[in-house]
Protein backbone atom coordinates (compact mmCIF):
# COMPACT_ATOMS: atom_id res chain seq x y z
CA UNK A 1 0.00 0.00 0.00
CA UNK A 2 2.57 2.24 1.11
CA UNK A 3 4.74 1.75 -2.51
CA UNK A 4 1.64 2.56 -4.09
CA UNK A 5 1.69 5.75 -2.69
CA UNK A 6 5.40 7.00 -2.97
CA UNK A 7 6.36 8.08 -5.81
CA UNK A 8 10.11 8.34 -7.32
CA UNK A 9 11.55 11.58 -7.58
CA UNK A 10 11.62 10.69 -11.12
CA UNK A 11 8.20 10.24 -10.97
CA UNK A 12 7.55 13.42 -9.36
CA UNK A 13 9.61 15.50 -11.76
CA UNK A 14 8.47 13.32 -14.76
CA UNK A 15 4.90 15.54 -15.13
CA UNK A 16 6.80 18.80 -15.02
CA UNK A 17 10.22 18.40 -15.87
CA UNK A 18 9.75 19.79 -19.54
CA UNK A 19 7.99 23.00 -18.06
CA UNK A 20 11.14 23.35 -15.42
CA UNK A 21 13.70 23.26 -18.82
CA UNK A 22 14.37 26.13 -19.97
CA UNK A 23 12.37 28.14 -17.66
CA UNK A 24 14.16 28.35 -14.60
CA UNK A 25 17.97 27.80 -13.57
CA UNK A 26 18.94 25.12 -10.96
CA UNK A 27 16.55 24.80 -7.92
CA UNK A 28 17.89 26.89 -4.89
CA UNK A 29 17.66 25.32 -1.17
CA UNK A 30 15.84 28.00 0.58
CA UNK A 31 15.05 27.27 4.75
CA UNK A 32 15.67 23.43 4.11
CA UNK A 33 13.28 23.76 0.82
CA UNK A 34 13.51 23.09 -2.31
CA UNK A 35 12.46 26.18 -4.82
CA UNK A 36 12.12 26.60 -8.50
CA UNK A 37 11.85 30.32 -9.46
CA UNK A 38 9.31 31.14 -12.77
CA UNK A 39 9.04 34.10 -14.55
CA UNK A 40 5.54 34.94 -15.50
CA UNK A 41 5.20 36.18 -19.23
CA UNK A 42 4.22 39.72 -19.91
CA UNK A 43 2.18 39.39 -22.81
CA UNK A 44 -1.21 40.46 -23.44
CA UNK A 45 -2.63 37.35 -24.78
CA UNK A 46 -0.17 35.60 -21.63
CA UNK A 47 -2.12 36.91 -19.46
CA UNK A 48 -5.43 35.60 -20.01
CA UNK A 49 -4.08 32.63 -18.83
CA UNK A 50 -3.21 31.84 -15.11
CA UNK A 51 -0.37 31.42 -13.52
CA UNK A 52 -0.81 27.44 -13.25
CA UNK A 53 -0.19 27.73 -17.08
CA UNK A 54 3.73 28.60 -16.05
CA UNK A 55 3.89 25.85 -13.58
CA UNK A 56 4.20 21.95 -12.82
CA UNK A 57 1.10 20.35 -11.52
CA UNK A 58 1.90 19.50 -7.81
CA UNK A 59 1.43 15.79 -6.36
CA UNK A 60 -1.59 14.54 -5.46
CA UNK A 61 -2.06 14.48 -1.37
CA UNK A 62 -2.58 10.90 -1.12
CA UNK A 63 0.97 10.63 -2.61
CA UNK A 64 2.62 13.33 0.32
CA UNK A 65 0.29 11.02 2.85
CA UNK A 66 2.27 7.93 1.56
CA UNK A 67 5.55 9.26 2.02
CA UNK A 68 4.85 10.51 5.69
CA UNK A 69 3.79 7.30 6.21
CA UNK A 70 6.90 5.92 4.99
CA UNK A 71 9.13 7.94 7.18
CA UNK A 72 6.99 7.34 10.38
CA UNK A 73 7.43 3.29 9.84
CA UNK A 74 11.06 3.73 9.15
CA UNK A 75 11.72 5.55 12.48
CA UNK A 76 10.06 3.44 14.35
CA UNK A 77 11.67 0.45 12.74
CA UNK A 78 14.97 1.97 13.47
CA UNK A 79 14.49 2.66 17.06
CA UNK A 80 12.63 6.11 17.40
CA UNK A 81 10.02 6.00 20.68
CA UNK A 82 8.15 8.91 18.85
CA UNK A 83 8.48 10.25 15.29
CA UNK A 84 6.71 12.58 13.78
CA UNK A 85 7.06 14.13 10.01
CA UNK A 86 5.93 17.22 8.05
CA UNK A 87 6.34 16.88 4.50
CA UNK A 88 4.81 20.24 2.27
CA UNK A 89 4.48 21.52 -1.24
CA UNK A 90 4.17 25.19 -1.77
CA UNK A 91 3.30 27.46 -4.98
CA UNK A 92 3.16 30.97 -4.78
CA UNK A 93 2.34 34.35 -7.11
CA UNK A 94 2.33 37.38 -7.46
CA UNK A 95 0.92 38.24 -11.26
CA UNK A 96 4.40 38.79 -12.06
CA UNK A 97 6.56 35.94 -10.83
CA UNK A 98 5.55 32.40 -9.39
CA UNK A 99 7.01 29.81 -7.12
CA UNK A 100 7.23 25.88 -6.06
CA UNK A 101 8.91 24.67 -3.25
CA UNK A 102 9.01 21.28 -1.57
CA UNK A 103 10.16 19.28 1.33
CA UNK A 104 9.85 17.78 4.47
CA UNK A 105 11.47 17.38 7.88
CA UNK A 106 11.49 14.03 10.62
CA UNK A 107 11.77 14.44 14.61
CA UNK A 108 12.62 11.60 16.52
CA UNK A 109 12.97 11.10 20.12
CA UNK A 110 14.47 8.33 22.26
CA UNK A 111 13.87 8.50 26.05
CA UNK A 112 14.28 12.48 26.45
CA UNK A 113 17.07 12.90 23.79
CA UNK A 114 15.97 14.39 20.65
CA UNK A 115 17.14 14.86 16.75
CA UNK A 116 15.90 16.50 13.36
CA UNK A 117 16.69 15.38 9.58
CA UNK A 118 15.51 17.36 6.98
CA UNK A 119 15.23 16.95 3.07
CA UNK A 120 14.18 17.85 -0.29
CA UNK A 121 14.21 14.74 -2.26
CA UNK A 122 10.70 13.49 -2.50
CA UNK A 123 11.18 9.65 -2.70
CA UNK A 124 10.76 6.54 -0.46
CA UNK A 125 14.56 5.84 -0.10
CA UNK A 126 15.50 9.58 0.46
CA UNK A 127 12.81 9.46 3.48
CA UNK A 128 14.08 6.43 4.91
CA UNK A 129 17.43 7.82 5.43
CA UNK A 130 16.36 10.47 6.95
CA UNK A 131 14.54 9.03 8.78
CA UNK A 132 17.22 6.19 9.83
CA UNK A 133 19.23 9.24 10.69
CA UNK A 134 16.92 11.05 13.14
CA UNK A 135 16.20 7.73 14.81
CA UNK A 136 20.39 7.29 15.24
CA UNK A 137 20.88 10.93 16.38
CA UNK A 138 18.41 10.79 19.34
CA UNK A 139 19.98 7.72 20.00
CA UNK A 140 23.40 9.38 20.26
CA UNK A 141 22.18 12.42 21.85
CA UNK A 142 21.03 10.14 24.87
CA UNK A 143 24.16 8.46 25.41
CA UNK A 144 25.89 12.17 25.17
CA UNK A 145 23.40 13.44 27.40
CA UNK A 146 23.98 10.94 30.17
CA UNK A 147 27.74 10.68 29.83
CA UNK A 148 27.75 14.56 30.37
CA UNK A 149 25.21 14.08 33.55
CA UNK A 150 22.60 16.15 31.68
CA UNK A 151 19.06 15.54 31.99
CA UNK A 152 16.27 16.90 29.91
CA UNK A 153 13.25 18.20 30.76
CA UNK A 154 11.29 15.29 31.03
CA UNK A 155 7.54 14.34 29.67
CA UNK A 156 5.93 15.03 26.15
CA UNK A 157 2.20 15.42 26.44
CA UNK A 158 -0.03 12.74 25.53
CA UNK A 159 -2.80 13.78 22.45
CA UNK A 160 -5.28 12.08 21.01
CA UNK A 161 -4.03 10.88 17.19
CA UNK A 162 -5.34 13.54 14.95
CA UNK A 163 -6.82 11.58 11.59
CA UNK A 164 -8.57 14.12 8.83
CA UNK A 165 -8.39 16.67 6.26
CA UNK A 166 -9.10 20.64 6.37
CA UNK A 167 -9.28 23.08 3.42
CA UNK A 168 -8.53 26.97 4.03
CA UNK A 169 -12.36 28.06 3.07
CA UNK A 170 -11.55 29.82 -0.25
CA UNK A 171 -14.29 31.59 -2.78
CA UNK A 172 -11.93 31.53 -5.88
CA UNK A 173 -8.80 29.95 -6.32
CA UNK A 174 -6.06 32.58 -6.86
CA UNK A 175 -4.22 29.79 -9.46
CA UNK A 176 -6.56 29.70 -11.70
CA UNK A 177 -7.37 33.60 -12.03
CA UNK A 178 -6.48 34.91 -15.26
CA UNK A 179 -2.76 37.25 -14.83
CA UNK A 180 -5.05 39.96 -16.29
CA UNK A 181 -6.94 39.87 -13.09
CA UNK A 182 -4.39 41.30 -10.95
CA UNK A 183 -3.61 43.80 -13.29
CA UNK A 184 -6.69 45.28 -12.92
CA UNK A 185 -6.94 44.84 -9.82
CA UNK A 186 -3.57 46.83 -9.35
CA UNK A 187 -5.10 49.37 -11.78
CA UNK A 188 -7.90 49.75 -9.41
CA UNK A 189 -6.56 50.07 -6.44
CA UNK A 190 -3.73 52.64 -7.51
CA UNK A 191 -6.60 54.74 -8.99
CA UNK A 192 -8.88 54.58 -5.78
CA UNK A 193 -5.60 55.89 -3.95
CA UNK A 194 -5.10 59.03 -6.12
CA UNK A 195 -8.14 60.09 -5.95
CA UNK A 196 -9.15 59.34 -2.73
CA UNK A 197 -5.86 60.98 -1.08
CA UNK A 198 -4.35 62.45 -3.80
CA UNK A 199 -1.67 63.99 -1.47
CA UNK A 200 0.08 60.97 -1.09
CA UNK A 201 2.48 60.96 -4.97
CA UNK A 202 3.37 57.94 -5.18
CA UNK A 203 0.51 54.61 -4.69
CA UNK A 204 1.53 50.77 -5.05
CA UNK A 205 -0.13 47.67 -4.96
CA UNK A 206 -0.23 44.45 -5.53
CA UNK A 207 -2.17 41.13 -4.70
CA UNK A 208 -0.26 37.73 -4.11
CA UNK A 209 -0.77 34.34 -2.72
CA UNK A 210 0.71 31.06 -1.40
CA UNK A 211 -0.88 27.73 -1.16
CA UNK A 212 0.61 24.96 0.63
CA UNK A 213 -0.49 21.28 0.89
CA UNK A 214 1.10 20.24 4.45
CA UNK A 215 1.08 16.37 5.76
CA UNK A 216 1.76 15.52 9.54
CA UNK A 217 1.80 11.91 10.47
CA UNK A 218 3.68 10.47 14.25
CA UNK A 219 4.10 7.11 15.14
CA UNK A 220 1.35 7.64 17.41
CA UNK A 221 -0.77 7.55 14.27
CA UNK A 222 -1.49 11.00 13.67
CA UNK A 223 -2.04 12.03 9.73
CA UNK A 224 -3.55 15.16 9.09
CA UNK A 225 -3.25 17.15 5.68
CA UNK A 226 -4.35 20.58 5.41
CA UNK A 227 -4.30 22.99 2.83
CA UNK A 228 -3.40 26.46 3.44
CA UNK A 229 -4.09 29.69 0.79
CA UNK A 230 -2.81 33.11 2.12
CA UNK A 231 -2.23 35.87 0.70
CA UNK A 232 -4.24 38.70 -0.50
CA UNK A 233 -3.77 42.89 -1.61
CA UNK A 234 -1.07 44.88 -0.06
CA UNK A 235 -1.38 48.32 -0.42
CA UNK A 236 1.33 51.18 -0.10
CA UNK A 237 1.54 54.92 -0.52
CA UNK A 238 4.41 57.56 0.16
CA UNK A 239 4.51 61.19 0.48
CA UNK A 240 7.03 64.01 1.02
CA UNK A 241 6.13 65.11 4.28
CA UNK A 242 8.90 67.01 4.58
CA UNK A 243 12.00 68.21 1.98
CA UNK A 244 12.80 65.17 -0.19
CA UNK A 245 11.99 62.59 2.48
CA UNK A 246 9.55 59.93 1.45
CA UNK A 247 7.65 58.67 3.80
CA UNK A 248 6.04 54.82 3.46
CA UNK A 249 3.35 53.66 4.73
CA UNK A 250 0.80 50.46 4.74
CA UNK A 251 -2.98 50.31 4.46
CA UNK A 252 -3.52 46.98 4.64
CA UNK A 253 -2.50 45.01 7.61
CA UNK A 254 1.11 42.82 6.97
CA UNK A 255 0.52 39.29 6.12
CA UNK A 256 -2.59 38.75 4.27
CA UNK A 257 -5.21 36.68 5.26
CA UNK A 258 -6.32 33.30 4.44
CA UNK A 259 -8.91 33.00 1.83
CA UNK A 260 -8.99 33.37 -2.20
CA UNK A 261 -9.19 36.02 -4.83
CA UNK A 262 -11.92 37.09 -3.46
CA UNK A 263 -10.17 39.14 -1.11
CA UNK A 264 -9.49 41.43 -3.54
CA UNK A 265 -12.67 42.03 -5.07
CA UNK A 266 -14.27 43.62 -1.98
CA UNK A 267 -16.18 46.47 -2.55
CA UNK A 268 -15.17 48.66 0.19
CA UNK A 269 -11.60 48.64 -0.71
CA UNK A 270 -11.78 52.91 -1.67
CA UNK A 271 -13.34 53.34 2.09
CA UNK A 272 -10.80 51.41 3.58
CA UNK A 273 -8.47 53.51 2.18
CA UNK A 274 -9.88 56.85 3.19
CA UNK A 275 -10.44 55.77 6.59
CA UNK A 276 -6.21 54.51 7.04
CA UNK A 277 -5.18 57.99 5.22
CA UNK A 278 -7.78 60.76 6.14
CA UNK A 279 -6.22 61.16 9.37
CA UNK A 280 -2.80 61.48 8.18
CA UNK A 281 -4.14 64.81 5.31
CA UNK A 282 -3.27 67.30 8.13
CA UNK A 283 -0.03 66.70 8.65
CA UNK A 284 1.16 67.64 5.42
CA UNK A 285 0.71 70.83 6.58
CA UNK A 286 2.39 71.12 9.62
CA UNK A 287 5.93 72.52 9.70
CA UNK A 288 8.88 69.60 9.81
CA UNK A 289 11.85 69.85 12.31
CA UNK A 290 14.94 67.33 13.33
CA UNK A 291 14.01 66.24 17.04
CA UNK A 292 16.41 67.68 19.74
CA UNK A 293 14.13 67.52 22.79
CA UNK A 294 15.93 64.19 24.66
CA UNK A 295 13.61 63.09 27.73
CA UNK A 296 10.58 61.17 28.86
CA UNK A 297 7.57 62.29 27.29
CA UNK A 298 4.09 60.91 27.15
CA UNK A 299 3.49 59.37 23.84
CA UNK A 300 0.45 57.79 22.09
CA UNK A 301 1.48 54.74 19.78
CA UNK A 302 -1.16 54.21 16.93
CA UNK A 303 -2.15 50.90 15.96
CA UNK A 304 0.52 49.66 14.07
CA UNK A 305 3.49 50.54 16.40
CA UNK A 306 1.61 49.29 20.02
CA UNK A 307 1.29 46.18 17.73
CA UNK A 308 5.00 45.45 16.99
CA UNK A 309 5.59 46.73 20.07
CA UNK A 310 3.35 43.80 21.39
CA UNK A 311 4.02 41.14 18.93
CA UNK A 312 8.46 41.78 19.48
CA UNK A 313 7.58 41.66 23.27
CA UNK A 314 4.76 40.10 25.14
CA UNK A 315 3.97 37.68 22.30
CA UNK A 316 7.22 35.98 22.24
CA UNK A 317 8.18 36.02 25.75
CA UNK A 318 4.97 33.99 26.49
CA UNK A 319 6.27 30.97 24.44
CA UNK A 320 6.41 27.45 25.95
CA UNK A 321 9.91 26.96 24.74
CA UNK A 322 11.37 30.56 26.06
CA UNK A 323 9.75 30.04 29.48
CA UNK A 324 11.34 26.84 29.77
CA UNK A 325 14.71 28.30 28.96
CA UNK A 326 15.57 25.48 25.59
CA UNK A 327 15.93 28.75 24.12
CA UNK A 328 18.01 30.54 25.70
CA UNK A 329 21.37 29.40 23.48
CA UNK A 330 19.43 30.66 20.43
CA UNK A 331 16.96 33.50 20.52
CA UNK A 332 17.56 34.46 23.85
CA UNK A 333 15.64 34.06 27.30
CA UNK A 334 12.90 35.82 28.06
CA UNK A 335 11.18 38.05 31.51
CA UNK A 336 8.82 36.21 32.26
CA UNK A 337 9.78 33.65 34.67
CA UNK A 338 6.65 31.91 35.75
CA UNK A 339 7.72 30.40 38.86
CA UNK A 340 8.60 33.26 40.04
CA UNK A 341 5.17 34.70 39.51
CA UNK A 342 3.46 34.82 43.08
CA UNK A 343 -0.13 33.19 43.24
CA UNK A 344 -1.91 36.08 44.59
CA UNK A 345 0.46 38.87 44.04
CA UNK A 346 0.29 41.17 40.77
CA UNK A 347 3.87 40.95 40.96
CA UNK A 348 3.97 40.40 37.00
CA UNK A 349 0.75 41.54 36.20
CA UNK A 350 -0.11 44.16 33.69
CA UNK A 351 -1.94 47.10 33.06
CA UNK A 352 -5.31 46.40 33.85
CA UNK A 353 -6.77 47.84 30.46
CA UNK A 354 -4.66 45.02 28.86
CA UNK A 355 -6.06 41.78 27.58
CA UNK A 356 -4.84 39.68 24.80
CA UNK A 357 -6.78 36.73 22.84
CA UNK A 358 -4.34 34.14 20.67
CA UNK A 359 -6.64 32.16 18.05
CA UNK A 360 -5.74 30.39 14.56
CA UNK A 361 -9.69 30.79 13.38
CA UNK A 362 -10.12 32.24 9.93
CA UNK A 363 -9.67 34.59 8.30
CA UNK A 364 -6.42 35.02 9.69
CA UNK A 365 -3.23 34.12 7.99
CA UNK A 366 -1.91 31.35 10.34
CA UNK A 367 -5.74 30.03 10.59
CA UNK A 368 -5.17 25.90 10.75
CA UNK A 369 -7.40 23.05 12.49
CA UNK A 370 -4.26 21.48 13.86
CA UNK A 371 -0.78 22.47 14.46
CA UNK A 372 2.35 21.01 13.22
CA UNK A 373 1.98 18.23 16.46
CA UNK A 374 -1.20 17.53 14.95
CA UNK A 375 -2.81 19.48 18.35
CA UNK A 376 -6.23 20.66 17.57
CA UNK A 377 -6.45 25.01 17.73
CA UNK A 378 -8.67 26.73 20.10
CA UNK A 379 -8.68 30.00 20.86
CA UNK A 380 -7.20 31.43 24.47
CA UNK A 381 -7.46 34.29 26.97
CA UNK A 382 -3.09 35.15 27.28
CA UNK A 383 -3.63 38.34 29.14
CA UNK A 384 -6.95 38.89 31.00
CA UNK A 385 -7.51 42.19 32.30
CA UNK A 386 -3.89 42.69 33.11
CA UNK A 387 -3.11 38.99 34.28
CA UNK A 388 -1.49 36.79 32.67
CA UNK A 389 -3.46 33.64 32.15
CA UNK A 390 -2.04 31.36 29.91
CA UNK A 391 1.08 30.83 27.37
CA UNK A 392 1.81 29.29 23.80
CA UNK A 393 2.31 25.99 25.30
CA UNK A 394 3.57 22.82 23.26
CA UNK A 395 3.42 19.30 23.80
CA UNK A 396 7.23 19.57 25.16
CA UNK A 397 6.19 22.80 27.39
CA UNK A 398 2.71 21.63 28.81
CA UNK A 399 4.40 19.03 31.30
CA UNK A 400 6.99 21.47 32.35
CA UNK A 401 4.53 24.33 33.41
CA UNK A 402 2.33 22.21 34.74
CA UNK A 403 3.05 23.06 38.23
CA UNK A 404 2.11 26.79 37.73
CA UNK A 405 -1.11 25.94 36.22
CA UNK A 406 -2.05 23.35 39.41
CA UNK A 407 -1.45 26.30 41.52
CA UNK A 408 -4.27 28.19 39.66
CA UNK A 409 -6.03 24.95 39.82
CA UNK A 410 -6.12 24.53 36.23
CA UNK A 411 -4.47 22.59 33.87
CA UNK A 412 -2.14 23.10 30.11
CA UNK A 413 -4.50 23.14 27.72
CA UNK A 414 -3.01 22.65 23.85
CA UNK A 415 -4.39 25.22 21.70
CA UNK A 416 -2.30 24.06 18.78
CA UNK A 417 0.62 26.67 19.04
CA UNK A 418 3.06 24.79 17.41
CA UNK A 419 4.12 25.93 14.15
CA UNK A 420 6.93 24.72 11.57
CA UNK A 421 8.03 27.96 9.51
CA UNK A 422 8.62 25.29 6.16
CA UNK A 423 7.73 21.42 6.42
CA UNK A 424 11.24 21.26 6.77
CA UNK A 425 11.80 23.32 9.87
CA UNK A 426 11.81 22.01 13.50
CA UNK A 427 8.57 22.88 15.33
CA UNK A 428 8.56 25.57 18.08
CA UNK A 429 5.84 27.48 19.47
CA UNK A 430 4.68 30.56 18.35
CA UNK A 431 1.69 32.39 19.23
CA UNK A 432 -1.14 32.32 16.27
CA UNK A 433 -3.25 35.16 15.71
CA UNK A 434 -2.65 37.63 18.74
CA UNK A 435 -5.91 40.50 19.49
CA UNK A 436 -5.48 43.26 22.25
CA UNK A 437 -9.23 43.82 23.08
CA UNK A 438 -9.73 47.52 22.06
CA UNK A 439 -11.22 50.13 24.30
CA UNK A 440 -15.21 49.91 24.36
CA UNK A 441 -15.89 53.54 24.84
CA UNK A 442 -15.17 55.98 21.71
CA UNK A 443 -11.47 57.07 21.94
CA UNK A 444 -9.96 58.45 19.34
CA UNK A 445 -6.18 59.06 18.66
CA UNK A 446 -7.40 62.43 19.39
CA UNK A 447 -9.15 61.93 22.84
CA UNK A 448 -5.78 60.08 23.56
CA UNK A 449 -3.43 63.06 23.00
CA UNK A 450 -6.43 65.84 24.62
CA UNK A 451 -4.62 65.86 27.26
CA UNK A 452 -0.89 66.36 26.63
CA UNK A 453 0.99 69.00 27.56
CA UNK A 454 3.85 68.05 25.69
CA UNK A 455 4.24 64.25 24.40
CA UNK A 456 4.41 62.69 20.62
CA UNK A 457 1.96 61.08 18.56
CA UNK A 458 3.66 57.76 17.05
CA UNK A 459 2.63 56.65 13.42
CA UNK A 460 3.78 53.08 12.66
CA UNK A 461 7.33 51.60 14.20
CA UNK A 462 10.16 49.29 13.87
CA UNK A 463 10.92 47.60 17.11
CA UNK A 464 14.18 45.65 17.99
CA UNK A 465 13.67 44.12 21.38
CA UNK A 466 17.02 42.70 23.58
CA UNK A 467 17.92 39.29 23.48
CA UNK A 468 15.58 38.58 26.59
CA UNK A 469 12.65 41.18 25.57
CA UNK A 470 12.66 43.00 28.46
CA UNK A 471 14.14 46.41 26.95
CA UNK A 472 14.56 47.26 23.29
CA UNK A 473 14.83 50.34 20.90
CA UNK A 474 11.47 51.85 18.75
CA UNK A 475 12.02 54.08 15.73
CA UNK A 476 9.10 55.56 14.51
CA UNK A 477 8.27 55.78 11.07
CA UNK A 478 7.71 59.34 11.63
CA UNK A 479 6.01 60.75 15.08
CA UNK A 480 3.97 64.34 15.31
CA UNK A 481 5.24 66.31 18.01
CA UNK A 482 1.89 67.20 20.53
CA UNK A 483 1.84 70.17 22.42
CA UNK A 484 -1.75 71.24 24.77
CA UNK A 485 -3.72 68.74 22.71
CA UNK A 486 -2.57 69.29 19.36
CA UNK A 487 -0.81 68.67 16.58
CA UNK A 488 2.43 71.30 15.97
CA UNK A 489 5.09 69.51 14.28
CA UNK A 490 6.15 66.59 12.23
CA UNK A 491 9.36 65.33 13.94
CA UNK A 492 11.94 62.29 11.96
CA UNK A 493 15.10 60.97 13.15
CA UNK A 494 13.35 59.87 16.76
CA UNK A 495 14.30 56.97 18.43
CA UNK A 496 13.00 55.80 21.67
CA UNK A 497 14.21 53.67 24.20
CA UNK A 498 11.28 51.36 26.46
CA UNK A 499 11.42 49.00 29.14
CA UNK A 500 8.65 46.38 28.47
CA UNK A 501 6.96 46.09 31.80
CA UNK A 502 7.11 50.17 32.38
CA UNK A 503 4.75 50.02 29.27
CA UNK A 504 2.83 47.39 28.87
CA UNK A 505 2.47 47.78 33.00
CA UNK A 506 2.59 51.01 35.34
CA UNK A 507 3.26 53.33 31.84
CA UNK A 508 -0.14 52.02 29.99
CA UNK A 509 -2.55 54.64 30.69
CA UNK A 510 -5.36 53.99 28.17
CA UNK A 511 -6.15 51.87 24.99
CA UNK A 512 -7.88 53.32 21.53
CA UNK A 513 -11.19 52.16 20.36
CA UNK A 514 -12.01 49.47 17.54
CA UNK A 515 -11.49 52.38 14.77
CA UNK A 516 -7.85 52.58 15.66
CA UNK A 517 -7.14 48.82 15.20
CA UNK A 518 -4.51 47.81 13.16
CA UNK A 519 -2.42 44.25 12.41
CA UNK A 520 1.08 44.17 12.17
CA UNK A 521 3.46 40.98 11.65
CA UNK A 522 6.00 39.57 14.30
CA UNK A 523 8.89 38.13 13.70
CA UNK A 524 11.47 36.36 15.57
CA UNK A 525 14.37 34.52 15.10
CA UNK A 526 14.41 31.16 16.96
CA UNK A 527 16.33 27.77 17.29
CA UNK A 528 19.74 26.74 16.31
CA UNK A 529 20.06 27.07 13.28
CA UNK A 530 17.67 30.69 13.25
CA UNK A 531 14.70 30.47 11.62
CA UNK A 532 12.18 32.69 11.23
CA UNK A 533 8.74 32.78 13.34
CA UNK A 534 5.96 34.66 12.29
CA UNK A 535 2.60 35.58 13.55
CA UNK A 536 0.41 38.48 13.63
CA UNK A 537 -0.70 41.07 16.34
CA UNK A 538 -3.96 43.21 15.97
CA UNK A 539 -4.30 46.19 18.40
CA UNK A 540 -5.69 49.17 19.16
CA UNK A 541 -3.57 52.57 19.26
CA UNK A 542 -2.13 53.12 23.09
CA UNK A 543 -1.61 56.24 25.25
CA UNK A 544 1.82 55.47 27.63
CA UNK A 545 2.78 57.54 30.43
CA UNK A 546 6.03 57.74 29.66
CA UNK A 547 8.26 56.66 27.23
CA UNK A 548 12.23 57.48 27.12
CA UNK A 549 12.95 59.24 24.02
CA UNK A 550 16.33 59.62 22.46
CA UNK A 551 18.44 60.77 19.72
CA UNK A 552 21.31 58.73 18.31
CA UNK A 553 24.33 60.02 16.20
CA UNK A 554 23.91 60.09 13.01
CA UNK A 555 26.63 57.56 10.61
Amino acid sequence: MIDQHSPSRRQFFRRSGALFAGMVAAPRIVRGMARYDFDVPASPVARRRPATAWMPDLPAAEELRGLALVAVDAARTFGAEFADVRIGVQRACDGTTSRLEFGYGIRARTGTAWAFEHGNVMSRDAMVRSARAAAAGATVAGRVNATLGWTAPEGFAHVPAATGTWDCPVDIDPFSVPLNEFDAFVARAEAAVRTTAPFFWWAQAQASWTEETRVVASTEGTLITQTFTRGGPNFHVESSLWGQQGIEIPITPEGGQSGGFELVLRPEWERIVFERLEPLAVLRELPSKSFNDVGRFPVVLDGEAFASLVSHTLNFALDGDRVMGTESDASGAGFVRPFEMPTNTAAYDLAPALTIMSDRATPSSVAAQWDDEGVATSSTTLIDRGRVTDFHVTRESAPWLSPWYQRRQRTPRLAGRTTAPTAASLPMANGGQLGVTPATSRTSIADLSRDMTHGFWVVGAKVNPSSNLSTGMLRPRFAVEIRRGVPVALIHDMWMSFSTLAILKSGLVMLGDASTLHTQMGEMEKGIPWQTMRNPTTAPAALCKQIDVIQLPKA
